[in-house]
C-alpha cells in the first residue's frame, strides 16, 4: 500500500442550487491559484445545513503541486489518499464463493482483482429473470422459492433502497462506491450523507459488475443451490450441490440470513455455530409530505430529496427504526411459501406518496432456543391469520389505544392487506414497550401516530446465529471456511456485508501469499 498526498479543504459553502462545478472555483479563489493548477478534485463529503439559508458545506481532496504551501491556510489540511488495490497472487486455486449478496460480490471483485478466478454459486436467477419473478409475485402472489426478494443475483440488498450508509471508518469503503460508481451508480454517492442507490438503478449496476466479474474469468453458477459440505478432518474439501459436485480447500460463504437450509447443512455437519440475538416488529407508513415537513422544519427545497428519519427508544428492551425507505413501498419479502415477511424499497427516484420504515425490538437469544423457528412460527401465525400472501395492519392510534378502525390510507403494499390487531402478534410486554417507543416517536416527528400506519411483521432484519470465526476469520473448528456477511452474522447492511466479503478475501490472500 503506498499513499498520494493531497490536499483536504473542507468548509467550502454553495448555495443548494449551485452544481458541484463550482467547486473548482472557490477552491482556486481560496487558494489564489488559477483553475488549471487544480491536478484533481475529489468530492469528499457533502452536508446539508439548514440553520439559516439552505445551503451545502462540503469537504473536497485536490491535487495540486507544492501542497505544502497552503497548509497554513484556515479549512486546509493535508490528505492521504491509499491505494487500498489488493496485492495480487500467482497461486492456481480457484475458491468457491457461496452466495452473491454483497458479500459475495465485492469477495468475488476483492480475488478477481488479485487474479484469482473464483467459481460463485448462487441459487438465484440472474437479477433480470429474478425481476420477472418477483414482479409475478408482487401481481400474482406466485411464490419462486429460489428466485425472490431474498435469493438471487445481489442479494437481498437489491431489492430495498440499496442504502449505502454505515457508521464503519474504513478506507475500503472507497473501493466499494468506486466498483459501484464504476458499474453505473451515481458518482454523488461517494459523498452524500445516507448515500442510496434505488432498487432499479442497482439492479442495473449489479449487472454490469457481474458482467466484469465474468471477464476476468470468475465463474458463475446462477440456478445452482448448494446442498451439503465436503468436509475431511475438520478442513472444507468442497461442496455439493443440487446439480453437480465441486473440490475447493476455500469456501468462502456468504449465504445471507434467510438460507435456513444451508444453515440446517452446516449444522448437520458440525461446523460451530450459535445463537444471537435478533429483533422483530413491524414496517410503519406515513405521507412522506408529512415526514418532510417535520425533518426540514418547512423548508424543504424542489431540489433536496425527501426526508429520512432514524429513531431510537431506550427502554426494558431497545426500540429503533431501521431500513427507513422515503417515497417507497412497503413489500413482500418471503422467500418461504405460506409465510408473510414485510420489508422496504425505494426506487432511485423516491417518488412514491408515502415513506415506511421498519420498527422493531431487540428480543435476547436466551428468550428462544431456535432463532430460526421463532421467527418461521411468527411468519407462519401471520400467513394462518391472513389466510393469503395479503400482509397483517392496522392504524397506529389503533394499536396504542385499542380502538378498531378502517385504515387512514390504502398501503402501498402490493398484494394488499388484511385488518389485524398486532397486540395478538407480540407479548404484553413488547407490546407495551413498542407503545411507549411510538409515543415517544410521536414527540419527535409529530403525526406519526396519527398519520401512520402498522404492516407486517418483518422478521428478516437480521440473522439469529452467527457461525463462530477466529481472528483469521475462517471458523473456528473448520479450516477454510470463511463465513461472512449477515448469514454468518457479521454484517447488517450492503456495505457492512460488502466490508465483511472485502475482509475474508483479504484474510485468504495474505493466507496463500505466505505459501
Amino acid at each position: 500500500m503506498y499513499n498520494i498526498y493531497m490536499l483536504l479543504i473542507n468548509e467550502l459553502k454553495t448555495s443548494i442550487d449551485d452544481s458541484p462545478s463550482i467547486l473548482k472555483r472557490l477552491v482556486a479563489r481560496k487558494l489564489k491559484v488559477q483553475e488549471k493548477d487544480i491536478l484533481e478534485l475529489i468530492i469528499k463529503r457533502r452536508s446539508l445545513d439548514c440553520r439559516k439559508e439552505l445551503q451545502y458545506v462540503y469537504s473536497v481532496a485536490i491535487g495540486i503541486n507544492n501542497e505544502q504551501k497552503y497548509y497554513h491556510l484556515k479549512n486546509v489540511e493535508r490528505y492521504s489518499k491509499a491505494d487500498i488495490s489488493p496485492s495480487k497472487v500467482s497461486a492456481a486455486i480457484r475458491p468457491i464463493i457461496v452466495g452473491y449478496g454483497p458479500a459475495g460480490i465485492f469477495c468475488a471483485k476483492r480475488l478477481a482483482d488479485a487474479g484469482l478466478k473464483p467459481l460463485v454459486f448462487e441459487r438465484g436467477k440472474r437479477v433480470k429473470e429474478r425481476g420477472k419473478d418477483v414482479d409475478r409475485f408482487f401481481a400474482e402472489g406466485i411464490l419462486d422459492e429460489n428466485s425472490n426478494i431474498q435469493f438471487g443475483e445481489g442479494g437481498a440488498g437489491t431489492f430495498s433502497d440499496a442504502k449505502l450508509t454505515t457508521r464503519i471508518k474504513d478506507p475500503k469503503i472507497e473501493y466499494i462506491t468506486d466498483t459501484l460508481i464504476s458499474n453505473g451508480a451515481d458518482p454523488s454517492i461517494a459523498y452524500v450523507n445516507h448515500a442510496h442507490v434505488g432498487t432499479d438503478k442497482m439492479r442495473e449496476v449489479i449487472a454490469e459488475l457481474t458482467n466484469e466479474l465474468i471477464s476476468k474469468g470468475v465463474e458463475f453458477h446462477f440456478k445452482e443451490r448448494v446442498e451439503d459440505f465436503i468436509i475431511e478432518d475438520n478442513r472444507i474439501k468442497g461442496i455439493i450441490t443440487d446439480l453437480n459436485e465441486y473440490h475447493s480447500d476455500y469456501v468462502m460463504l456468504g449465504i445471507g440470513h434467510s438460507a435456513r437450509d444451508t444453515i440446517e447443512a452446516l449444522k448437520n455437519k458440525g461446523v460451530y455455530l450459535e445463537n444471537k440475538d435478533i429483533s422483530i416488529g413491524f414496517r410503519v407508513e406515513h405521507p412522506q409530505s408529512m415526514i418532510d415537513e417535520n425533518q426540514y422544519n418547512g423548508k424543504k427545497h424542489k431540489l433536496l430529496e425527501h426526508a429520512e428519519y432514524f429513531l431510537t427508544h431506550k427502554d426494558l428492551k431497545g426500540v429503533y427504526s431501521f431500513c427507513m425507505c422515503p417515497g417507497g413501498f412497503v413489500i413482500p419479502a418471503q422467500s418461504e411459501k405460506n409465510t408473510i415477511v414485510t420489508n422496504g424499497m425505494s426506487f432511485a427516484a423516491r417518488d412514491n406518496q408515502y415513506a415506511n420504515s421498519a420498527i422493531l425490538i431487540q428480543k435476547p437469544c436466551t428468550e428462544f432456543a431456535d432463532g430460526f423457528k421463532y421467527l418461521e412460527d411468527i411468519e407462519h401465525r401471520a400467513y394462518e391469520y391472513s389466510g393469503s400472501y395479503k400482509a397483517l395492519s392496522m392504524n397506529i392510534k389503533d394499536y396504542i389505544y385499542g380502538t378498531r378502525n378502517a385504515l387512514i390510507h390504502q398501503p402501498s403494499y402490493p398484494l394488499g392487506t388484511i385488518e389485524y390487531d398486532f397486540n395478538e402478534l407480540f407479548t404484553k410486554e413488547e407490546n407495551d414497550i413498542f407503545k411507549r417507543a411510538l409515543l415517544n416517536f410521536d414527540k419527535k416527528i409529530k403525526g406519526f401516530i396519527e398519520y401512520g400506519i402498522m404492516i407486517g411483521p418483518e422478521t428478516r432484519s437480521s440473522c439469529p446465529i452467527r457461525i463462530k470465526r477466529g481472528l483469521d476469520l475462517q471458523s473456528i473448528n473448520t479450516i477454510g471456511l470463511y463465513p461472512m456477511g449477515e448469514g454468518a452474522g457479521y454484517g447488517g447492511g450492503i456495505m457492512s456485508c460488502a466490508l465483511d466479503g472485502i475482509r475474508c478475501a483479504d484474510a485468504l490472500l495474505s493466507k496463500l501469499k505466505s505459501f
